[in-house]
């Protein structure tokens, strides 16, 4: 006979994790099913960006006020440091009027959120970060901008749930779901099969393959990003930046007219870590399921951090990394469950928002599988808004 637990979850990653021990806080018995190492997906390559600024107006904004402010005690309930650093600020230099205008009127309809971000001249971009170039047009500003290490986090979230009870099964891949008069009744894995009443798809971007075991064409595809890990050096960057491409490709890509830039997704992201590394990204390319990087990209990336920080041309870069973020159509992730099969809910899609929509993602879904509803209206979410 299979062992039986109250929830399954596939995927640990940093929101499988979070779901694994928000029910764990709620007495079920949780197992977490992964196909790799815990962190291994997006969690385990991306920077650690956790602000409001780079957050679609609406309905993902709201979800990011609430998610964000659960960080302030986060790694105290956890029981660790997650080396989140509240307010460091978050800065999107701007290189001309185009972009100024698409800034501006995205944060016009950020701050409809009752968020405190602004458009700043390049005086007060460069009094805030010195090292930034003179040649700018001005700058997006963000001052309670934060940042976490997405790996200590995810690896928090697993322990927790671990001393809760949860289990976590790793390098063991789900190849299949059991179903039962239109109801999902447990997994079965490269590791045996497992039963319970609800499955939670957390699988990232490999969150399609795990719907269509039910039937179900979900639109989230594996986008590609490229970072790059500096040599520590002394004191260089206080706030998380990016620049306004960034958001530019990710809520107006129409404006970018570079066919390298476009192909790419090309922009720059960069922060300094703890121990004085700088992590330079980034690219949202969609490359399949390859996790190579690329001379292209890493070339096009360094020299868009050298345009904004002339002083990084003396600094070596020790690693490069990548990984696939789960992209959707309309850049908003699935929460919920599906209506086709009963007991069988989606959390994916988060793209690039998953480490600071991870909080909030873990305590929603956990209320609506225990208590019959989330605390939260996710409509916006609804898996079956764009499924076939």
């Amino acid at each position: 006979m299979a062992e039986r637990y109250d929830v399954i979850v596939i995927g640990a990653g940093i929101i499988g994790c979070s779901i694994a021990w928000q029910l764990a806080k709620r007495n079920k018995r949780v197992l977490v099913v992964e196909r790799d190492d815990i962190a291994s997906g997006s969690a385990g390559a991306t920077d650690g960006v956790v602000g409001y600024h780079t957050k679609k107006p609406g309905a993902q904004m709201e979800l990011a006020i609430q998610s964000i402010a659960m960080f302030e005690t986060l790694g105290q309930e956890l029981g660790e440091d997650i080396a989140y650093r509240l307010s460091c600020g978050g800065m999107q230099p701007v290189e001309d009027k185009m972009q100024w205008e698409i800034l501006s009127e995205i944060v016009d309809n950020q701050k409809k959120s009752g968020v405190d971000i602004r458009m700043i001249s390049p005086q007060e971009a460069r009094q805030l970060e010195p090292q930034l170039t003179q040649d700018i047009y001005g700058a997006l500003y963000s001052p309670t901008g934060g940042k976490v290490n997405p790996l200590k986090l995810t690896m928090a979230y697993a322990r927790a749930a671990k001393r809760l009870g949860a289990v976590i099964l790793t390098q063991t891949e789900v190849i299949g779901l059991q179903i039962q008069g239109g109801a999902v009744t447990g997994v079965q894995t490269t590791g045996g099969t497992f039963d319970a009443p609800v499955v939670v798809n957390a699988a990232g971007a490999w969150a399609g393959a795990i719907a269509r075991f039910v039937g179900v064409e979900l639109p989230i595809l594996p986008r590609k990003g490229q970072l790059m890990v500096t040599e520590p050096i002394g004191p260089f960057l206080t706030a998380t930046v990016q620049c306004a491409r960034y958001n530019v490709v990710k809520f107006k890509p129409e404006a970018v007219t570079d066919p390298t830039a476009i192909r790419l997704g090309a922009s720059l992201s960069i922060e300094q870590m703890d121990d004085g590394g700088l992590i330079i990204g980034g690219t949202r390319e969609f490359a399949a399921y390859d996790k190579e990087n690329t001379f292209e990209a890493i070339e096009v990336i360094l020299r868009r951090a050298l345009r904004f920080f002339p002083a990084l041309r003396d600094v070596s870069v020790i690693r490069c990394f990548a990984g696939l973020r789960p992209y959707t159509p309309d850049g908003l992730p699935f929460l919920g469950p599906v209506e086709c099969c009963k007991g069988f809910y989606i959390a994916a899609g988060h793209e690039g928002d998953g480490i600071a929509l991870s909080p909030i993602t873990g305590k929603l879904l956990a209320e609506w599988i225990v208590e019959g509803k989330p605390s939260y209206d996710l409509k916006a979410f609804c898996p079956n808004r764009c499924t076939g």
